[in-house]
C-alpha cells in the first residue's frame, strides 16, 4: 500500500500530523511517498485564502486550534512564528534532492516542520536547510546543489501539477487510490482504511 502525502514545509497541520502519520503508516505496512508542493499553486487553483492572509478571528481559530492539536500530540509549538509564511521553494526542493540521492527523507522532512513550529527558524534561508540537513546526516552541500538544479525544480512543479489534477485543497493531503484525506485530523479516517485494505 502506497500512501502519497502533499504537504507545504512550512504548513503548521503538516507539522502537527508528521509524526502521527509515519507512526500509522508503520503500523500498517504502508509506504510513503512525501511530495512536497507549492502550496500558493494549491491555494490558487481552489480558490483558497492563503491562512496568513484570512481574518483576524480565523486566523486567531487557527492558532487555537493548532495549540490544543500540539497539546494533544505532546508536540512544541509557537503557534505565531516569527519565520511564517514564508518561500518554502527552498526547503521543498532540499527534500526532493535528499530524494534524488536515495536518502531517508522522513527525519530531514521532521526537522524542517519543526525548524518553523518549534525552533522558530527561517526554512528559505541556505544555513538553515544545510544546518538540518548535516544534523540529519545527509551531505548538505549535496543538497543545496541539488535544491538548485532545474531536474529538482521540475519534480516539484510536477508535484504541484499532480496534486491540483487529484483534488488537492491544502497541507497536509494524503492520498490513497483514489481518495484523498485531507488535514492531519483526518487521520484517523486514512487508518481505517488502510486497516480495511489489509486487516491485520
Amino acid at each position: 500500500m502506497r500512501v502519497i502525502h502533499y504537504f507545504s514545509p512550512m504548513s503548521g497541520f503538516a507539522y502537527l500530523g508528521f509524526a502521527e502519520l509515519c507512526a500509522l503508516a508503520s503500523r500498517h505496512g504502508a509506504e510513503l511517498d512525501h511530495r512536497p508542493v507549492d502550496i500558493a499553486r494549491v491555494f490558487a487553483a481552489v480558490d483558497t485564502i492563503a491562512p496568513a492572509r484570512q481574518s483576524p478571528a480565523r486566523l486567531a481559530w487557527r492558532r487555537t486550534d493548532m495549540t490544543r492539536w500540539a497539546q494533544r500530540r505532546a508536540l512544541p509549538l509557537n503557534p505565531a512564528p516569527r519565520c511564517w509564511p514564508v518561500d518554502a521553494s527552498l526547503a521543498a526542493c532540499a527534500i526532493i534532492a535528499a530524494q534524488s540521492l536515495k536518502a531517508e527523507a522522513a527525519p530531514f522532512i521532521g526537522a524542517l516542520l519543526a525548524a518553523v513550529w518549534a525552533h522558530d527558524e527561517n526554512i528559505a534561508s541556505d544555513s538553515v536547510i544545510a544546518a538540518h540537513a548535516q544534523a540529519c546526516g545527509l551531505h548538505a552541500a549535496k543538497i543545496l546543489a541539488g535544491a538548485a538544479s532545474p531536474e529538482v525544480r521540475a519534480i516539484y512543479e510536477g508535484n504541484t501539477d499532480a496534486a491540483i489534477a487529484q483534488g488537492v485543497i491544502g497541507s497536509p493531503t494524503m492520498r490513497l487510490g483514489e481518495e484523498n484525506f485531507f488535514g492531519q485530523d483526518r487521520l484517523d479516517f486514512l487508518e481505517a482504511e488502510l486497516a480495511r485494505i489489509n486487516p491485520a
